[in-house]
C-alpha cells in the first residue's frame, strides 16, 4: 500500500492502490492481503496518554459492498467472532460501517502460521517433537470445543462449525500459545446443514468425506481437519494434497491413510491411535467431541512431561530461522478470509490457496470425474 503524500481524514483518503490510510479512528499501516471477499490491513488505533494497539482491519471489498451474499457472509463472520471469547480464538474488537463499507477489527497475532512452521522445519531438517505437535493439537481442540459448544443468550446451542481448520488458519504466539482464526466460511446454527447447489466451502485437503459427498455434517467435520493437521505435523508431509482439487478430494475419499509412525517410527503408538481415530472417514467412528480428543492429547502430553519452556524454545527457534531467511520488506499476509497475519504461500497446505470464498464445484461433475458414470454416487 502506498503511503507517500496521503492525507488522512475520518472518512479516509484513497491511495493509488485504492486503499485508505485512515478508516474511522483506525490508521491502516500495511496491506496484508486481498481475498475474494475482503482486503486485510495491519492497523493501529491510539488514544490519550500514548495508548496504542496494533490490530487487523478487515474491510469488505468495494466490488462486494453491494452484493447481498457477500455482505451476509461478512456480517455472519462478525456476529460469530463477536460472541467468541477464548484464549485460543482470535478476538474481535470492533465492527462498523463507514461510507457504506463494512469493516471488522480483530486481534493482531504477531507469530507464524502452523503452515509456515512446518515449512521452516522441513527447511531446517528438523522434526516437530511429537509432544509439541500434540500440545498444539490439544490447544486447537480446546478452541474448537469452545466454539462447538457455545450457546446463545437463550441458552440454546449455536452449533458453530468452523469448516476451515487449516495450517494457515492456526497461528502460534511467541509464548507457545495458539490462535484459531478465520471464521469467514463457518456454519452457524442450522444454516447450510447440507451443501447447497453443489457448493463446497473450505480447502480440499482438509475437508471431511461427508462434506465432499454432500451429506449433512456437524462439528466432527472440524475434528477430521485436526486429525489431518496433527498427521502433517508429525510427518511434515502433506496427507491428501495435490495440485488438482479433484484428485485431492479423491484422495480424501479413497486413499489409504498411513499411521504417522509408518513415516517416523519415533511417533508413539498412543499418538498414532489419536490421529487415526480423528481421521476415521465415518464420522460416527471419530472422536464425538473436540473435548474428548483434547483429553486424550492432554494425557499424552502430561505422560511425556512436556514443559511450557520447551514449547516456547521451539517457537523461538522457528521465529529466529524465519527472521534470518525471510527477505526484508516481505510482509506476511492472510488467507482469503483470515482474521490475522499469516504467510502468503500455501505450499504444503493442500494445494494452492483459492482466492475465493470457498471451493466451488458441482457434485455431479465430481461424481463423473472421480467415480465414473453420470449420477453415480461416490462409494460410502
Amino acid at each position: 500500500m502506498s503511503k507517500d503524500g496521503v492525507a488522512a481524514s475520518s472518512a479516509g483518503n484513497k491511495t493509488r492502490a485504492g486503499a485508505t490510510t485512515q478508516l474511522g479512528h483506525y490508521q491502516l499501516l500495511d496491506l496484508l492481503g486481498v481475498g475474494g471477499m475482503a482486503e486485510v490491513f495491519r492497523g493501529r488505533t491510539s488514544g490519550p496518554g500514548g495508548f496504542e494497539r496494533t490490530v487487523v482491519v478487515k474491510r469488505i471489498l468495494p466490488a462486494n459492498a453491494a452484493d447481498s451474499e457477500f455482505v451476509r457472509m461478512f456480517v455472519a463472520e462478525a456476529k460469530i467472532l463477536g460472541m467468541l471469547h477464548h484464549p485460543n480464538v482470535v478476538q474481535a474488537y470492533d465492527f462498523g460501517e463507514i461510507d457504506d463499507t463494512l469493516f471488522l477489527v480483530l486481534e493482531y497475532v504477531d507469530g507464524p502460521s502452523l503452515g509456515r512452521v512446518m515449512r521452516a522445519c522441513r527447511t531446517m531438517g528438523q522434526k516437530i517433537p511429537p509432544a509439541i505437535a500434540a500440545h498444539f493439537a490439544h490447544e486447537l481442540c480446546r478452541a474448537l470445543d469452545y466454539v462447538h459448544t457455545l450457546t446463545g443468550g437463550d441458552g440454546e446451542p449455536l452449533r458453530i462449525v468452523h469448516r476451515d481448520v487449516t495450517p494457515s488458519n492456526v497461528v502460534l504466539t511467541a509464548t507457545g500459545g495458539l490462535k484459531l482464526l478465520d471464521f469467514g466460511v463457518a456454519k452457524f446454527g442450522a444454516s447450510e446443514a447440507h451443501t447447497q447447489n453443489g457448493t463446497l466451502k473450505g480447502k480440499p485437503a482438509y475437508l471431511a468425506p461427508e462434506a465432499i459427498k454432500g451429506q449433512a455434517f456437524d462439528h466432527r467435520l472440524d475434528i477430521f481437519a485436526v486429525g489431518v493437521l496433527l498427521h502433517e505435523m508429525l510427518t511434515l508431509n502433506v496427507l491428501f494434497g495435490s495440485d488438482n482439487d479433484l484428485i485431492t478430494l479423491h484422495k480424501v475419499m479413497e486413499q489409504p491413510i498411513p499411521r504417522p509412525s509408518e513415516h517416523d517410527p519415533e511417533v508413539p503408538p498412543a499418538l498414532d491411535a489419536i490421529v487415526m481415530r480423528a481421521l476415521e472417514r465415518d464420522p460416527d467412528a471419530r472422536y464425538p467431541t473436540a473435548a474428548e480428543m483434547a483429553s486424550d492429547l492432554n494425557a499424552f502430553v502430561v505422560a511425556g512431561q512436556l514443559h511450557s519452556d520447551q514449547v516456547v524454545a521451539f517457537v523461538r527457534d522457528i521465529q529466529a530461522h524465519l527472521a534470518a531467511t525471510t527477505r526484508p520488506k516481505v510482509a506476511t499476509v492472510v488467507s482469503p478470509n483470515a482474521a490475522t497475519a499469516v504467510d502468503t504461500t500455501q505450499e504444503g497446505e493442500g494445494g494452492p490457496t483459492r482466492r475465493d470464498i470457498g471451493l466451488r464445484f458441482r457434485m455431479s461433475r465430481l461424481g463423473r470425474l472421480l467415480f465414473g458414470g453420470r449420477g453415480r454416487r461416490p462409494r460410502q
